[in-house]
């Protein structure tokens, strides 16, 4: 009987009513039942990726010490753990990259994160979005580091933003991101077997991008089509962090085959270290040598036996002897090892290693920088340094004569200054060699002397030159400075004329300063060619001591 024929009662209408908005509760019930499901996974397997990460730097850093140890042995499965390397991490930041770009599609402008267990209320917000709406990458990461998937109050529900974003819409055209996706993990699993070579049957590949899939109708798909053809925002996300899983088991059975295969057959270890490693090999006599001493590979639950030089020991909680002894005899030592370490099927296994040490007697060699004299009043450069002890640990001190010693930048640098009338300056040279304790290496002892004697030029000229009374009688001045060749850094203003004698001819004149004044230049005027001109000026030095210089000129016209 046709609906029109019998038309719903008010009863049977009210009835359909509750029905449909019941059905729309249970829904809307079992959707955030769902979306919390998908932030608990989410967030989970994210945590579980970074322990994952952590294992894989662990296993990168074994890889590294045994290089160290064993570089012939390393080379080759090092190099190919470290392509392997490159090509997991090129992959998992593509994955990454999608997952920031997805979430800030379909997320909320600003992520409201709750940080403070004790208090529900506080949040930590986090700008997802720029201000022209598109999205800041860089924050999504830091959301996610913060909060995982917790904050997305909003978005995990979405029911077209994954199929738009992975399938553009459509589920067999071969475009939108799912596609790339698929292409770089194939791409990824090919590049890496043919790295491994026949290795690569002993890894696990999870990834089953090629496989052929069945949809809810029961009818062929392809891998983009099941995984986000008509999901929702939170399970494209979780499909998304568990490629990235998958990609790094990928990583670690690749990586852990490779570290396996450098220690086939030997003993079981889980640590790697040098054979011995001392603090130095060139000590002082009376100092100490002290080494380290490990098997090359060992297991750090396993203690050794070592006779070191004829002293039995035992290794410590970190897989090394300690042997340590006063050195009292100089010249070249030596240390015998012979280590003994229980084998895998409980014998014993002798290991011998010869280390060699320079015993010396204390010395400390002090060199000036510029001559092997000192000058009062300015400042000398020197350098201090001790055989095999770090310059950083080589002290100078004054212990007779006066005078300013100044450490500057450099190991071993200092800046000494005379004081003036100073004859002898005996510095001192200690070095620390044991922490805490200063060892006197040497004392020497350096003359000190005035400056030179300064030259000085007249009007420009210097001693000896020929010149026209022209040339003298528009303004004379009387210039001094240190002596050609002279190495050390005048201050600048520290060398001045104080006063002049002249003679032009036979006529004596005499001036303050360093400028001729009238009457002798009118002297100069009426000179005859041939006749000389004798300047003798006193010249105050940095050292505060004034000297004589002096200068000769002929005149010739």
């Amino acid at each position: 009987m046709g609906a029109t024929n019998c038309p719903e009662t008010p009863r049977q209408k009210m009835i359909t009513m509750m029905y449909l908005v019941y059905t729309a509760m249970l829904a809307l019930n079992v959707s955030a039942e769902v979306v919390e499901g998908f932030r608990s996974v989410g967030t989970a397997m994210t945590n579980s990726n970074i322990n994952l990460q952590t294992k894989l730097d662990d296993t990168y850093a074994n890889f590294d010490l045994a290089l160290e140890n064993s570089r012939d042995k390393v080379q080759e499965s090092y190099d190919k753990a470290q392509k392997v390397r490159g090509l997991s991490n090129e992959l998992k930041n593509y994955i990454d990259s999608l997952e920031y770009e997805f979430i800030g599609l379909v997320s909320t402008d600003v992520a409201k994160i709750h940080t403070d267990p004790e208090n529900p209320k506080k949040t930590t917000d986090v700008r997802i979005k720029n201000a022209d709406k598109t999205t800041n990458l860089d924050s999504v990461r830091r959301a996610l580091q913060l909060g995982g998937f917790a904050w997305m109050e909003r978005g995990l529900d979405d029911t077209h933003g994954a199929p738009n974003f992975f399938l553009d819409g459509a589920t067999e055209k071969g475009t939108g991101q799912a596609y790339d996706l698929h292409k770089r993990i194939s791409e990824y699993v090919k590049t890496v077997k043919e790295i491994l070579g026949d290795d690569s049957a002993n890894v696990k590949f999870p990834f089953d991008v090629d496989k052929t899939f069945l949809d809810k109708e029961h009818k062929p798909c392809n891998w983009e089509t099941k995984n986000f053809s008509e999901v929702v925002a939170g399970a494209g996300l979780v499909t998304l962090t568990r490629m990235k899983a998958e990609t790094m088991n990928a990583e670690f059975d690749a990586v852990n085959m490779l570290y396996k295969q450098v220690s086939k057959g030997d003993f079981s270890f889980d640590q790697i270290a040098l054979i011995s490693r001392p603090k130095s090999t060139y000590i002082i006599r009376g100092g100490i040598y002290e080494t380290d001493i490990n098997v090359a590979a060992y297991d750090s639950k396993q203690k050794f036996n070592a006779t070191v030089n004829g002293q039995q020991l035992i290794s410590n909680d970190s897989g090394s002897v300690h042997y340590r002894t006063v050195c009292n005899s100089v010249g070249q030592q030596k240390v015998n090892v012979t280590a003994y370490v229980t084998s895998p099927d409980g014998g014993t296994k002798e290991y011998h290693y010869t280390d060699n040490y320079f015993v010396a007697e204390p010395v400390g060699v002090i060199s000036l920088d510029n001559m092997q004299v000192m000058y009062s009043g300015i400042e000398n450069p020197l350098t201090a340094s001790v055989p095999g002890v770090d310059g950083r640990n080589v002290e100078v001190s004054i212990i007779e004569g006066q005078g300013k010693l100044n450490k500057v930048e450099g190991n071993g640098k200092y800046m000494i200054t005379p004081a003036n009338g100073c004859k002898k300056i005996v510095l001192a040279v200690d070095a620390a060699i044991e922490k805490g304790k200063k060892t006197r290496m040497n004392t020497l002892t350096f003359k000190v002397k005035p400056i030179p004697a300064p030259e000085i030029t007249v009007a420009g000229f210097k001693n000896g030159a020929k010149v026209s009374r022209k040339s003298l009688t528009s303004g004379v001045t009387v210039t001094a400075r240190a002596q050609e060749g002279f190495e050390f850094k005048i201050p600048k203003g520290s060398i001045r004329v104080m006063s002049l004698e002249v003679f032009v001819g036979n006529k004596p004149f005499n001036f303050n300063g360093s400028t001729f004044e009238p009457d002798g230049l009118s002297a100069i005027r009426n000179a005859n060619r041939g006749d000389n001109i004798y300047v003798t000026a006193k010249v105050m030095m940095p050292d505060g001591v004034p000297q004589n210089a002096n200068c000769v000129l002929t005149i010739t016209k």
